[in-house]
């Protein structure tokens, strides 16, 4: 720190009070600012010392925001003037496709979404609170209920199918700080009113589609979970079930079901409980996982990870452990695929984490038998060193993740470089497994903060089956 800071500080107290022959006197006295002044010694100076030290901190943060945010702003400006660009390119393809007259049903709805969209990049901003509450307001959220009761009622669907479109549209142009509201705003009026299995069995295409969108909405807060659920209970997660396993891998609905019971699993254990006994977890592993990692079929990146993501969930659950505790050739099986699967080629970080972290609730005494069967140790230990070496190659890892892979290897696993410690490997990693529940808990009420954004899902490819 400099000693010329100091002087400075006390010149502009001297300054703003006026205190001019004070100032004259310290100005002919003050030395010359030697050189720097070291930190340990600090302490045993003037408190004005330590305080200028802080203020020259919070100076140097200052400095380091406003970069930040002049690279935010910069990136910002590069993203908004790509995404003007492929807006209008995708209004030439749009105009050439019904020139030519054909898919005249498919040209009016890329029509009316780049119409929303040109909107939104023209006008360099997004939907404020006031007008997003009057889009996705009561009244439209009413008009769903009756439309609903309407066609449960009378067994036909007139304006359902435009009515979900209106709704599904609004919401996602609402900025992200102002979704929870939109949530709250839907569970109060819970405009399935007890028919939601009945619609599910009874609709298909792009009306099944915004149905599993506006669920997948509701339950991104504990209310809109306990709300989808209070009536049918068994009978929901049966028909949600029935499109995750019937559907093909990767489909639309398929993927809002994953993203649908990721959410809600993170807020009742009685979904948690019905999927494990289900055989959930052998489900995923082998249709969702398997088939993309070991088997080389393309699967949405989103299914991998919301699934993984669900995946270890279910694992992490007590109903999960018990399950597979009581079930000993399935926890084997599973055990054994997990440990495939980190170690093949091209397997997204993020899936990696969520299959490290099953294998961590996996890593104690209760299999112990599955851990010697597979060859545990030596099989984590042989995938840290490959994907040290592996992952520091890779241009596009994302770092973060990089990061947090090897520190789960290094602090819950610690691979053979236990001989010497006072822990077995086992009461190490059963350790590090209930600190990293209890990280998750933390995590839960993080997203459970009002302040937190929602994140609605939204696919490139839904505009092909909404016509």
């Amino acid at each position: 720190m400099e000693e010329g800071l100091v002087q400075e500080i006390i010149k502009e107290y001297l300054q703003f009070h006026n205190m001019q022959a004070s100032l004259k006197s310290f100005t002919e006295e003050a030395k010359p600012p030697k050189q720097r002044i070291k930190e340990d010694d600090i302490p045993s100076m003037p408190k004005i010392y330590a305080l200028s030290k802080g203020e020259a901190a919070i100076a140097a943060r200052e400095a380091l925001k406003e970069k930040q945010f002049k690279l935010i702003e910069k990136n910002y400006n590069i993203v908004i003037h790509a995404g003007k660009q492929l807006l209008a390119l995708a209004i030439d393809a749009t105009q050439k496709l019904e020139n030519i007259n054909i898919m005249k049903e498919a040209t009016d709805v890329y029509k009316e979404q780049l119409t929303r969209y040109n909107q939104l990049f023209m006008s360099d901003s997004r939907i404020e609170e006031k007008e997003a509450l009057e889009i996705v307001g009561e009244a439209d959220l009413k008009s769903l209920k009756n439309k609903i009761q309407s066609a449960f009622k009378n067994r036909e669907f007139a304006g359902l199918k435009e009515q979900l479109a209106k709704i599904r549209t609004a919401a996602l142009a609402v900025s992200p700080k102002h979704r929870r509201k939109i949530v709250e705003v839907i569970v109060k009026i819970d405009p399935f009113a007890g028919h939601l299995v009945w619609l599910l069995k009874n609709t298909q295409g792009s009306m099944k589609i915004n149905i599993l969108a506006l669920v997948s909405v509701m339950v991104t807060i504990p209310k809109g979970v306990a709300a989808t659920l209070k009536q049918n209970y068994q009978q929901i997660i049966i028909a949600f079930t029935e499109i995750l396993t019937q559907e093909a891998p990767g489909s639309l609905g398929q993927r809002f079901v994953l993203g649908i019971f990721q959410k809600m699993s993170l807020w009742n254990e009685g979904v948690v409980s019905h999927l494990v006994e289900q055989e959930a977890i052998q489900w995923l592993t082998k249709e969702i996982l398997e088939r993309h990692i070991l088997q080389k079929e393309y699967m949405h990146p989103y299914s991998l990870d919301y699934g993984s993501a669900l995946l270890s969930s279910l694992i992490s659950s007590h109903s999960g452990l018990l399950y597979l505790e009581t079930h000993q050739s399935d926890a084997s099986g599973v055990m054994q695929s997990l440990l495939e699967m980190i170690q093949a080629e091209g397997v997204e970080s993020c899936v990696i984490i969520h299959l490290l972290i099953s294998l961590t609730s996996m890593a104690n005494d209760r299999f112990a038998a599955q851990q010697e069967n597979t060859g545990f140790n030596d099989r984590i230990s042989e995938f840290v060193e490959n994907y040290s070496v592996k992952s520091s190659e890779l241009e596009n890892e994302d770092p973060e993740n990089r990061k947090i892979i090897l520190d789960m290897c290094a602090h819950l696993f610690h691979p053979r470089d236990q001989a010497s410690s006072t822990l077995n490997t086992s009461e190490v990693m059963e350790f590090n497994a209930k600190k990293h529940q209890e990280e998750v808990r933390e995590l839960e009420k993080k997203l459970d903060d009002e302040n937190e954004i929602l994140v609605f899902e939204c696919f490139p490819d839904e505009v092909v089956l909404l016509v």
